[in-house]
């Protein structure tokens, strides 16, 4: 366990929606994140350093879990029907993006995260009143086959070995709510 003497964490993001007439919505965002340790001079060896040094300099290498870019965009389209005393059809897509990360405290080669990129569908209706919806949606509609984490073995038990975390594969359901 060592705790890093400094970092720094920089970065830009921009957010913003906007309604293109009375039917079509358009969402976006798009993050930079420069996150750095300043000073972390007795940093835990990475997993190719199994069995070296007991801690190494990771001054200047990149912040575990942090992604460098990423970015969202949505759309929705929304019509009114005359079923269900004027009801709105709408259908929504959505895309995200994540650039590659390390999820070692200590700067690895073996031990990044590739970037990944997912998309959410979705179809329902929605009372024109907001007191109920229901909706179709899928997420991770094209079943990327990504990892959230990778993860090293704990020493003695397999020490140079790693696991992961997968990420969700396609799911869908259906949502309905109620408002009272």
């Amino acid at each position: 366990l060592a705790n890093a003497d400094k970092v720094r964490v920089r970065g830009a993001e921009f957010d913003g929606n906007v309604e293109i007439g009375s039917r079509f919505a358009l969402r976006g965002s798009v993050t930079y994140t420069d996150a750095k340790y300043v000073s972390f001079t007795d940093a835990p060896p990475p997993l190719e350093g199994t069995g070296g040094p007991a801690a190494v300099d990771a001054s200047g290498g990149r912040l575990p879990g942090i992604s460098e870019w990423a970015a969202s965009l949505g759309t929705e389209y929304r019509a009114q029907i005359a079923a269900f005393g004027g009801a709105e059809v709408f259908t929504g897509l959505d895309f995200y993006y994540r650039d590659d990360f390390s999820s070692s405290p200590t700067p690895s080669k073996v031990l990044n995260v590739e970037g990944y990129s997912l998309v959410n569908l979705r179809l329902g209706l929605r009372a024109s009143d907001a007191a109920w919806s229901a909706y179709l949606w899928a997420r991770n509609a094209l079943d990327e086959q990504y990892f959230e984490q990778l993860l090293p073995a704990p020493a003695g038990n397999g020490a140079g070995h790693y696991g992961a975390v997968l990420g969700a594969p396609r799911t869908y359901g259906v949502t309905v709510r109620l408002s009272f």
